[in-house]
C-alpha cells in the first residue's frame, strides 16, 4: 500500500487573486495559474534538484526531458504573474542548472543579470569525486532595462579594498558593490575569499543551527535570502515562494517588511512552516551571522572537548545558532544568551542566569526547566505520549518553547522531553489525566496505527514510534498512511493506538515465547478469493485473518472482534483492497482462548511477516520498537 501522494494533472483555473500572507497548498503550477497576471515583484524558487531526494510528499526522480518540462512549464507561470519590472531567482544545482538558465532565457524571456554561486559548508563529504559546497543561484528580470536592484542599500554594499587594505582615505565611505569573481574557500586562501564576490559564502543549515526548523532537510540559510530580498525589492512589496518548504523565503520576507506568499505541496510543511511564520514579527533581525566569515570560531588555539572548560555566557554575542554547547541532551536547544527580545525575567528559564557564567550542569537545567515548563503550558492535563499524539497540542507545546529562547525545533523539543522522561529528569506536577479507549473502539482503527506504523519504519528504515512522533515529517508521513488505511477518524487516534500498541508488545513478548507450544499447530489454512468475498457472513465473530496478494506475499495480519465488519472496512478501503487477492480466517473453535489470542496473532506475524505488520514481539525482524 502506497502512501506517496499523486499529484492530478494540471487543469486550467478560473485565475483569481490568491490570499497574500499565507502558505497556499497544492501544487505550484496550479497555485501559480490562479495568480493575476503582472502582480508580484520577487519570485525566489528553489525547486527540487531531480536528484532522488527524499521529500514528504514529491517524488524527486523524473526523466531528464520531463523534469525540464516540468521547470519550463513552472518558470513560465513565474514570468507571467512578475510585474513587467520584476524579478525572478532561481536556486538550482549543477545538473540541470545549464538547460534551466537556457530556457529561462531563450523559451521564456528571462533575462539574466548575475550567475552567482553560493558556497556553503557542512556539505556531504564525497570519497569518489571532489565534495560538492555550492548551488547556483541565477538572477533574472523580467526587463532589463527596468526591475528593483537596491545597489544603495548599506546591508549590500561591502567595504572595499582601498578602504580594508590600504585605509585610503578616498574610498567610498559608503562601500561597494559585491564583484563578479571567483575564489577558492577560505580555509584554503583566507585573504582571498571575501562576501564581495559573486561566490556568496553562508554555511548551510545544519542540523545543530539555531535557525534550523527541524521539519524540513533543505534550508536555506536567512542571511542569503535577505541579500537577494533586499536588493530585488523593496518594502511592501509582494515576494513569492512556489517552493515554500521550511518557510524561510517568506519569513526573511515578513521580517524585512515585505508581503508575501507561498506555494507547497506537502500538508505537513505546510501547518509546520505557517506555525513557524506566525511567530515572527515584522522587523526582527534575520537568523544566522551576517558575516559568516568574522563570526567562525577560529580553532588554532583550541582545547578537546574532554577538556573543555565550562561554558561561559556571552552577552555581547547576538548569534549562537553554530555555537557548541554540551552534549546529554542540551545540544541544539539552549539559547545561552538569554531570553528573546521583549520577554520578561519571569518568563524565560534562559534569562534566569544571565550574567553568570553558565556550566554545563546550568545548562542542562536551564534546557529542562524551559521544556518542563512548556509542556505544562501547553498539556492541558494530558500526559507527554498524550502531547505527542494530539496535533493541537504539540503546535501549544512548540509555541511555549519557542517563547523560552530555546534554539532548535520541534523535533529537538520532542526528543529533549521524551529524555528528561526516560532519564527521570522530568518533574511531575500535579495530576495527569488518563485517556480511555474502549476495546471496540480501538477495533475500528487500531489496524490502521500499525500499518501506518510499518510503513513509516520501512519509509524511514526503522525509527522507533517516539521518533516517529517526535519529528513532524515522520508523523506527518505516518499520519497519511493511516488515514489511507481507516479513513474518518482523527489524527490523535491513530497515534494513540500505536502508542499502546506499543505499551502492548512488553507483555506480548513473554506471551509468545510461553505459549509457542500452543500456537505452533494452528496456522492459516483454506484461502478464498478476496473477489467475491462476502464478509457479513462473519459479522458477529471475533477471529484473527490474513490478507495476501497476488503472487500470494502475506500483506497483514489482523485480530478483531467482529470479522465481518472488518473485512468489510478493508472492502470499502482502495488502498487495501486492490492490493489484495485472497483472504483466510481463523475463528471459532480452531482458535485457542481468548487470553491467548493477542499472542497467537503476533505469532504468526513471527512466522508469516506480513508487509504491512510491525513485528511487536521483535522476533525476526528487523523492525525496531
Amino acid at each position: 500500500m502506497s502512501v506517496e501522494t499523486e499529484v492530478a494533472p494540471s487543469t486550467p483555473v478560473e485565475r483569481r487573486a490568491l490570499e497574500v500572507g499565507k502558505i497556499h497548498q497544492g501544487d505550484c503550477l496550479d497555485l501559480m495559474r490562479q495568480i493575476e497576471s503582472g502582480t508580484i515583484d520577487l519570485v525566489f524558487a528553489d525547486p527540487p534538484f531531480n536528484i532522488g531526494y527524499d521529500y514528504d510528499e514529491y517524488h524527486d526522480r523524473h526523466a531528464d526531458e520531463e523534469y525540464i518540462e516540468w521547470s519550463r512549464q513552472w518558470m513560465e507561470e513565474v514570468h507571467r504573474v512578475l510585474k513587467p519590472g520584476g524579478t525572478f531567482w532561481l536556486a538550482i544545482g549543477d545538473e540541470y542548472a545549464a538547460e534551466l538558465k537556457v530556457d529561462a532565457e531563450h523559451k521564456i524571456g528571462f533575462a539574466t543579470r548575475s550567475w552567482v554561486v553560493w558556497y556553503y559548508t557542512f556539505g556531504v563529504n564525497c570519497t569518489k569525486k571532489f565534495s560538492r559546497s555550492h548551488v547556483h543561484l541565477f538572477h533574472f528580470v523580467k526587463d532589463e532595462n527596468n526591475f528593483t536592484f537596491n545597489a544603495d542599500d548599506p546591508q549590500i554594499r561591502v567595504p572595499s579594498a582601498r578602504a580594508l587594505v590600504y585605509a585610503d582615505k578616498r574610498a567610498n565611505p559608503a562601500g561597494r558593490l559585491p564583484d563578479d569573481t571567483w575564489v577558492l574557500r577560505p580555509q584554503d586562501m583566507p585573504e582571498g575569499f571575501q562576501p564581495t564576490d559573486d561566490t556568496w559564502y553562508y554555511a548551510r543549515v545544519a542540523g545543530t543551527f539555531k535557525e534550523r526548523q527541524g521539519f524540513h532537510g533543505c534550508q536555506m540559510p536567512e542571511q542569503l535570502l535577505g541579500r537577494i530580498v533586499r536588493a530585488s525589492s523593496n518594502s511592501g512589496e509582494i515576494v513569492l515562494d512556489p517552493f515554500a518548504g521550511s518557510g524561510t523565503t517568506l519569513a526573511v520576507a515578513k521580517k524585512l517588511g515585505r508581503k508575501w506568499m507561498g506555494c507547497e505541496l506537502s500538508e505537513e510543511y505546510v501547518r509546520a512552516a505557517t506555525e513557524r511564520l506566525s511567530g515572527i514579527e515584522e522587523g526582527a533581525a534575520l537568523d544566522g551571522p551576517a558575516d559568516p566569515i568574522a563570526s567562525a570560531p577560529s580553532t588554532a588555539n583550541g582545547k578537546k572537548l574532554a577538556a573543555a572548560a565550562p561554558l561561559a555566557e556571552e552577552s555581547t554575542t547576538q548569534n549562537r545558532g553554530e555555537s557548541s554547547l554540551p552534549s546529554a541532551g542540551a545540544t541544539g536547544l539552549a539559547n545561552a544568551s538569554g531570553a528573546t527580545a521583549g520577554s520578561s525575567s519571569s518568563a524565560s528559564p534562559a534569562a534566569r542566569v544571565l550574567g553568570a557564567p553558565l556550566t554545563k550542569r546550568d545548562l542542562r537545567t536551564v534546557v529542562r526547566d524551559a521544556i518542563s515548563d512548556s509542556f505544562y503550558a501547553a498539556h492541558q492535563g494530558g500526559s507527554i505520549d498524550w502531547l505527542l499524539a494530539s496535533p493541537a497540542l504539540q503546535v501549544g507545546f512548540h509555541a511555549a518553547c519557542r517563547e523560552t529562547g530555546l534554539i532548535g525545533g520541534p523535533a529537538d523539543w520532542n526528543r529533549e522531553l521524551l529524555r528528561l522522561r526516560k532519564t527521570g529528569e522530568f518533574p511531575k506536577r500535579g495530576q495527569i489525566k488518563k485517556v480511555h479507549v474502549s476495546d471496540e473502539e480501538m477495533d475500528s482503527y487500531g489496524f490502521a496505527a500499525e500499518i501506518a506504523w510499518r510503513l513509516t519504519n520501512d519509509k524511514f528504515n526503522g525509527p522507533s514510534i517516539d521518533e516517529i512522533f517526535c519529528d513532524p515529517a515522520k508523523a506527518a508521513y505516518f499520519d497519511r498512511a493511516a488515514k489511507r488505511a481507516a479513513p474518518r477518524f482523527e489524527t490523535a487516534q491513530y497515534r494513540w493506538a500505536a502508542l499502546r500498541l506499543r505499551k502492548a508488545s512488553r507483555d506480548l513478548v513473554n506471551d509468545v515465547k510461553r505459549y509457542h507450544f500452543i500456537f505452533a499447530k494452528r496456522d492459516f489454512s483454506r484461502f478464498q478469493l478476496w473477489r467475491g468475498f462476502k464478509p457479513k457472513r462473519l459479522n458477529g465473530q471475533s477471529g484473527i485473518y490474513i490478507l495476501r496478494g497476488d503472487d500470494k506475499t502475506p500483506l497483514f495480519i489482523g485480530r478483531t472482534l467482529n470479522l465481518g465488519n472488518r473485512l468489510a472496512q478493508h472492502a470499502e478501503c482502495s488502498a487495501i483492497a486492490d492490493e489484495v487477492a485472497h483472504v483466510s480466517v481463523i475463528n471459532g473453535t480452531d482458535l485457542p482462548g481468548d487470553e491467548y489470542l493477542d499472542a497467537f496473532k503476533e505469532d504468526l506475524v513471527r512466522r508469516h511477516h506480513p508487509r504491512w505488520n510491525v513485528n511487536l514481539v521483535g522476533l525476526g525482524s528487523s523492525a525496531r520498537l
